[in-house]
């Protein structure tokens, strides 16, 4: 896992950035094989295809989220989805 959560309590917890929103530096495509970023803040990737409209093929487009102090039930998960190499 490139991304795990660290012990917050009873919970686990991504990083936070004290600078705000965005802290990662991204770099590269899903599709690519090459995404990566440089913070542990939570990066979530998903594809958004558009419908086509008057016959004309629209790309799909790459998008991500990311979160600061992401929280999960247990510590040492991976916060990425899908995992996002860690530079």
């Amino acid at each position: 896992m490139a991304n795990t959560t660290v012990a917050a309590g009873d919970n686990g917890v991504a990083g936070s950035s004290a600078t705000g929103l965005p802290a990662a530096t991204v770099t590269g495509t899903l599709a690519g094989s090459d995404f990566s970023a440089t913070s542990t803040t939570a990066l979530r990737h998903s594809v958004c295809k558009s419908q086509k409209g008057f016959g004309s093929a629209v790309a799909a487009s790459e998008v991500y989220s990311e979160t600061q102090a992401w929280r999960t039930a247990y510590a040492g998960v991976e916060a990425d989805s899908p995992a996002v190499t860690r530079t």
